[in-house]
């Protein structure tokens, strides 16, 4: 087997101050993420939210053009025009493969160290049904005489695919100790990038290296204990800043040093959670929001004791906007629970509620608006020095 300078299976990356402290800085911010309850019906929202982006970034990458809207149109089960068949399969493989995935890694608890048969079973994935349009035998590693091009870069030969992808996997083994379970959480984040980089250098299948690639990435990201609702974020990361993807990827082969892309994946990884956990905190800031609706109109400081009224009143306080403000008549009508609420009382009683909800400090106005007063629950947090 010929020799590859810039695949050495050996730690050719430096991690600086700023890299390990942001490794640091992910795994805190993973743990808030996990610890945080989320209301059912939105953490759900949030997965499916989740792996439509990892989907869609994932595959655009490769130059898969569909929108947003398009990509949830194919995971609610709908067809594209027949001219975008190829793009929509494209998509649904990797949606089918990031689920199948996190099945097996959460709820199945089935977490394995890296194999050839494993990635060769990733590539499968992203790579079925797609006949023509994927330009090689999926799940097939390039065997001697087929060789590729990939812009400037010349992956090693066919002949040398197989003994590379199997050293790789023991590479793997003996680098991570994942067997061992003594890995940190730093330690396996840096396992899915370094992971993710050599499959990337070795490319060993005629087609989809990159979208198998970032299937690894996330499958031993899952495995470190990644939150389902914050999977995307890598691929999402990769997909807006694309040009410093390919340079990142391209200074690794020319450079025979992984250090840079490294500390270009963690900063991403780390922005990206820095945003899920903001989504997180939201909703639970929502939720003590709901509970403290419910406080407020039960306590004696609300007015209009009958349980009608209470009820009506609190109906009326939930459905308000906390980051848009409304007239009273746009609120009813664009609320069929209210507009069913209010359909057979009066003008007055309407703003008779209103005025109370602003009496008691759960909605605010500004000339003839109003909206939820959320920024009451700021001063029920812990009190902290600020910058």
């Amino acid at each position: 087997m010929q020799e590859y300078a810039h695949i050495p299976f050996q730690k050719n990356w430096r991690l600086d101050e700023g890299t390990i402290f942001m490794l640091g800085q992910s795994e805190s911010i993973v743990q808030a993420i996990s610890s945080a309850p989320i209301k059912p019906e939105y953490r759900k929202h949030l997965l499916v939210v989740s792996l439509r982006k990892g989907a869609r970034a994932t595959t655009a990458i490769e130059g898969n053009a569909l929108s947003e809207e398009e990509v949830s149109r194919i995971d609610e089960g709908e067809n594209l025009l027949p001219s975008k068949e190829y793009l929509q399969i494209e998509v649904k493989n990797v949606i089918d493969a990031l689920n199948q995935i996190r099945t097996e890694v959460i709820a199945e608890d089935k977490a394995f160290v890296l194999s050839p048969e494993l990635i060769e079973r990733f590539n499968y994935l992203v790579g079925k049904n797609l006949g023509d349009h994927f330009q090689s035998m999926p799940g097939k590693f390039r065997a001697s005489g087929h060789n590729v091009v990939v812009g400037t870069y010349r992956p090693p030969l066919g002949e040398d695919v197989t003994p590379l992808t199997f050293r790789f996997c023991e590479w793997m083994k003996e680098m991570f100790r994942y067997e061992e379970g003594k890995q940190s959480f730093s330690e396996q984040v840096l396992q899915a990038i370094v992971a993710h980089v050599y499959i990337a250098m070795i490319h060993p299948f005629g087609d989809g290296n990159g979208r198998t690639a970032r299937l690894i990435e996330f499958y031993i990201l899952l495995r470190a204990g990644l939150p389902d609702i914050a999977s995307h974020i890598l691929s999402n990361h990769y997909n807006d800043t694309l040009q410093e993807y390919y340079r990142r990827l391209d200074l690794c082969v020319r450079a025979k040093d992984l250090s840079g892309f490294i500390k270009y994946a963690v900063l991403g990884f780390r922005d990206g959670l820095k945003g899920v956990l903001d989504i997180v905190q939201m909703n639970l800031l929502e939720m003590s929001w709901h509970k403290f609706i419910y406080d407020v109109l039960d306590s004696k400081k609300a007015t209009g004791k009958t349980r009608a009224i209470v009820k009506r009143r609190r109906t009326l306080a939930l459905q308000f906007p906390v980051n848009k403000w409304n007239t009273p008549d746009d609120l009813v009508i664009s609320s069929g629970i209210l507009a069913k609420e209010y359909a057979r009382l009066s003008p007055t009683t309407l703003m008779r509620d209103f005025a109370e909800l602003e009496r008691v400090e759960l909605i605010v106005k500004d000339k003839d608006k109003y909206k939820g007063n959320i920024e009451i629950m700021r001063g029920y947090m812990p009190l902290r020095k600020t910058k």
